[in-house]
């Protein structure tokens, strides 16, 4: 955590105060969807925030992917459409980028994303800059713009999840519209949400898989996912504590063991129980923290 009370260039003349706001917000700074601590306006009508890593942006950083040091911006030189390579999401405010002739850019955020995570069971998460699997998500080792980006992955190497695919399932739970106006959920769009997704984002169980082993895998699944929101997101013990000790008990490790859907075709496939727990992890996760001003900013 960094000092308690600063003041920025981007917001002159107000102290921001660090804060752990109890609802998502977006960062003035990247432009970036943001949870966990974060500066925030003394002035609460300002609804001013900054990431820590925005406010505390330096003049040039490194990171040990990479090959060559990075110069922060304001906003990316070029101009037109850019995206980070790390997350793969749009890079509209502050940024860091490398001086090739074809530059890379980065989030401050996703430079100082964790490397390692390790839950109490064990289960370890780590970085990688390029998957080493397909991701469980989407189904590939790029992300939707063609990128690789980072990506993080399992000791066992069975769980692999891009960083640009778990921002891309929380924005899409705003702006497809799963809550309603009053941060309640809209249970008949969550409900076509995921059984639309699920067909196309599989990780098919082998047929006959014993009924412990599916349990096994749905507490690795669900450990995974909180790791990664943790990393991306802010403090993994608030999160955890939250959500993990709350909520997420709600859900079975007995759920269904077949998973199983039938298509328009008539056949039945096997769907993914991970991207199933993450869709309702989200689902119980944002319930809680959103409210109406979220809607103005993220929709």
């Amino acid at each position: 955590m960094g000092l308690t009370k600063i003041t920025h260039s981007s917001h002159s003349g107000h102290f921001l105060l660090l804060k752990y706001p109890q609802e998502p917000y977006k960062c003035e700074g990247c432009k970036e969807l943001g949870f966990g601590p974060c500066y925030e306006c003394e002035h609460e009508d300002c609804n001013f925030y900054l990431h820590e890593e925005c406010a505390n942006a330096t003049p040039s950083a490194f990171h040990s992917f990479l090959k060559c040091s990075l110069k922060f911006h304001p906003r990316p030189p070029q101009g037109g459409e850019r995206v980070c390579d790390a997350c793969g999401q749009d890079v509209l405010g502050f940024v860091y980028q490398c001086k090739h002739k074809r530059p890379h850019d980065y989030h401050p955020s996703c430079l100082k994303l964790k490397r390692t995570f390790t839950a109490e069971d064990g289960t370890t998460l780590h970085l990688k800059e390029k998957p080493p699997s397909k991701c469980l998500y989407c189904g590939s080792r790029k992300t939707s713009n063609g990128i690789k980006g980072w990506s993080y992955v399992s000791s066992c190497g069975q769980d692999c999840y891009h960083v640009a695919c778990v921002k891309d399932m929380i924005l899409e739970t705003w702006r497809n519209g799963y809550f309603l106006q009053d941060g309640n959920v809209n249970e008949a769009n969550y409900d076509r949400a995921l059984q639309s997704s699920i067909p196309n984002r599989e990780v098919a169980l082998p047929s006959g898989r014993s009924s412990s082993k599916t349990k096994q895998i749905w507490r690795k699944a669900k450990t995974a996912v909180m790791l990664i929101i943790s990393a991306l997101f802010g403090d993994p013990t608030a999160l955890i504590s939250l959500i993990c000790l709350s909520q997420i008990g709600r859900l079975s490790v007995d759920h269904d063991d077949t998973s199983t859907k039938t298509t328009r075709d008539g056949t039945v496939q096997e769907t993914s129980i991970s991207l199933d727990f993450f869709l309702y992890f989200l689902r119980i996760y944002l319930k809680g923290k959103c409210h109406k001003s979220s809607f103005r900013c993220f929709c």
